[in-house]
């Protein structure tokens, strides 16, 4: 069904313990995935993007990382399931497109075996069987001479090739979800735009829903259904992609799209940027995080952190309907 719920965060918290004692990462994080819709998740380097896909699948040592709050998948909560459990549910159900292949792809092993190792562990399938699907696998992704190209290690494939290799293996097991945590990170344009065109037919091919992480709001416009952006570990904004580009509510949302270069701007102005920096999660701001970068900031902003409020399209500012109203926006949150 096209708009069965998949997954549902719920207050997601993700807290490390360091040497300096803890620091939460990703604090009361909340949306949901519908199966057919890519949902992208937007923000800085540094604003708990990964970590929250990370948190999802439990993929964090689990030694040094306490996870609090609900990840609800089709009505289990991975949080409460064990270790076998979650791997019956990784790779298999739920699978994930690394930033880096190079990192992510053992450089001894041939792609092929690679494919054919996680088709082999959830599909149960003899060597010769899950060989041939690996095969089938890499000409669905549009690698060229795949029988080929399965015979190879990661080194002889070029960037784009190598990150077909991860989406293959990804699909292998025809997930109901796929996390794609900047997936077209070091490719050069046009080899982007195949990737993604890519995932888009995928993901009709196979009805599953996406969760794209990435800072490129380009791409946000192009592929997504719906956007959470997110900032020093919370969501501070969500709305359908339309929405959040015609009317951004939040500060940080609108300070993001005015960073992004336009075609016909004028090239003697220089881009816009955000004042400030990302201040570190060790040493977060008392009240809305944002504050300390933002212009419209008062006492209350300082002092109270806000709740991320509305239905359709959310926003967690205290000064969101004035800020509308000075800036001639279209409507406020609904």
């Amino acid at each position: 069904m096209q708009n069965e719920c998949l997954l549902e965060l719920k207050g997601l918290k993700t807290t490390f313990f360091t040497e300096n004692g803890p620091v939460t990462v990703v604090n009361g994080v909340s949306f949901r995935v519908s199966a057919g819709e890519t949902l992208g998740v937007v923000g800085e380097s540094g604003c708990g993007k990964s970590v929250t896909s990370e948190s999802i699948l439990r993929l964090l040592n689990e030694k040094t990382t306490r996870y609090e709050g609900e990840i609800n998948y089709k009505s289990k909560n991975l949080l409460s399931l064990t270790e076998e459990e979650m791997r019956d549910i990784r790779g298999n159900e739920i699978s994930m497109i690394f930033q880096d292949p190079m990192t992510s792809l053992n450089p001894v092993y041939t792609i092929g075996d690679q494919i054919a190792e996680s088709i082999m562990i959830h599909q149960k399938l003899k060597k010769k069987e899950a060989y041939a699907k690996a095969i089938d696998m890499l000409r669905l992704t549009g690698i060229p001479s795949p029988e080929k190209r399965a015979g190879e290690y990661p080194h002889e494939l070029s960037g784009g090739m190598r990150q077909r290799v991860m989406i293959a293996i990804a699909l292998a097991c025809q997930p109901n979800l796929l996390i794609a945590d900047e997936p077209t990170t070091a490719l050069d344009v046009t080899i982007q735009s195949q990737i993604l065109d890519l995932i888009q037919d995928l993901k009709q091919e196979l009805k599953m829903g996406v969760i794209l992480i990435t800072h490129d709001l380009g791409v946000v416009a192009e592929v997504c259904t719906r956007v959470v952006v997110m900032y020093l570990g919370e969501v501070i904004e969500e709305a359908r992609v339309g929405d959040l580009f015609a009317n951004p509510l939040h500060p940080y949302t609108k300070g993001l799209l005015k960073s992004v270069p336009q075609l016909d701007g004028d090239r003697s102005q220089k881009l816009y940027v955000i004042q400030g920096s990302v201040p570190p999660l060790s040493n977060v701001p008392k009240g809305c995080r944002f504050a300390p970068r933002c212009a419209y900031s008062t006492k209350l902003c300082e002092e109270s952190a806000p709740d991320l409020s509305g239905t359709e399209h959310k926003v967690r500012c205290w000064h969101y309907e004035a800020i509308v109203q000075k800036e001639g926006g279209l409507h406020a949150a609904q």
